[in-house]
């Protein structure tokens, strides 16, 4: 089946959830999107993906507003730019002689995310029984899911749906596919709506002090970490859980064993990031939320360091 016969017989209700994911194709061979409102907490499908879609746009774009206000921040808001740089720092490190492009490369590949929902080639699924079988050797084979014309067998440790929702784990999304997306070969991206056993929208999210941001993950965070992949070739990628040398890391943890080498090419690292920004109420210069007076108070009980700190940037003292 062509692409464009693929994207004419998705759900109307899909395609016009206010032209957002228009051009994102919702599984119309599977089926397994039809009931995604119920599924994402929605009296209807084009709401919830409509909520959703905005959620991690509006994530990107608010992390690309903060970055480009960063400079006019340090005179007109001192606290607000702690908040922003200080956030870049946790996880990209600012000290390092290339800091200024480490700063524009995250900030382009938030660009990127800004208008994934207009992104071309993505075959977007709500289970994935249907693109895997077993072969009589009980081995893993994928077929594809758009045309059903490639069969291949699976690489190694890759994960399912149903395989990577057992035993207390919980698989929210993942990503196939090529790098470079066309008609022929797209890229895939899997939401396991039915394990999902988190939150699923950003609103959802009550943040408090000195709870990490591994706390928050949501079904949001998890597609614009998968969407990073499909969205920018740099990102590295990873098939044994976070281990293999210059793969990816995942949660906080992951992103200071690189935050000084290639946290600029490592999804968590920018999706994290982002993340924090939106939660604006809160510092993040130690990986755990804290209040303004958090850091004031750490601040003075360092001594010199802090209050040299506190001097440079024009800090005062919260109320």
């Amino acid at each position: 089946m062509s692409w464009t016969t693929l994207a004419t017989a998705v759900s109307t209700a899909l395609l016009l959830a206010g032209n957002v994911g228009a051009n994102l194709i919702w599984d119309p061979v599977g089926n397994t999107c039809d009931n995604i409102g119920a599924a994402l907490g929605q009296t209807d499908s084009a709401a919830a993906i409509a909520k959703l879609w905005g959620d991690v746009e509006n994530m990107a774009t608010y992390a690309v507003e903060r970055m480009e206000s960063a400079a006019t921040l340090k005179a007109t808001d001192p606290w607000e730019y702690l908040r922003v740089i200080g956030t870049f720092d946790t996880f990209f490190d600012i000290q390092l002689s290339d800091a200024d492009a480490r700063w524009d490369s995250v900030k382009s590949s938030l660009t990127a995310m800004k208008t994934l929902s207009s992104t071309n080639y993505v075959y977007m699924m709500c289970d994935d029984a249907y693109m895997w079988s077993t072969a009589a050797d009980g081995s893993l084979m994928w077929t594809s899911p758009h045309d059903q014309s490639q069969t291949s067998p699976a690489q190694p440790g890759q994960a399912t749906c149903a395989s990577a929702n057992t035993g207390g784990s919980n698989l929210i999304a993942y990503r196939m596919g090529w790098t470079i997306r066309t008609a022929d070969f797209p890229a895939y991206v899997v939401m396991c709506a039915k394990y999902n056993s988190g939150d699923i929208y950003l609103d959802q999210l009550t943040f408090e002090a000195g709870h990490s941001l591994d706390d928050y993950n949501t079904l949001t965070t998890t597609l614009f970490h998968e969407f990073l992949h499909v969205l920018v070739s740099s990102m590295r990628g990873d098939m044994s859980g976070g281990v293999a040398a210059g793969g990816e890391r995942y949660k906080v943890f992951g992103t200071q064993e690189v935050r000084s080498s290639y946290a600029t090419e490592n999804p968590d690292s920018i999706t994290l990031f982002a993340l924090a920004l939106a939660a604006s109420n809160f510092y993040w210069l130690t990986t755990k939320a804290e209040t303004k007076l958090d850091v004031w108070n750490r601040f003075v009980a360092s001594g010199a360091e802090g209050q040299q700190v506190i001097t440079a940037l024009g800090l005062t003292q919260p109320s």
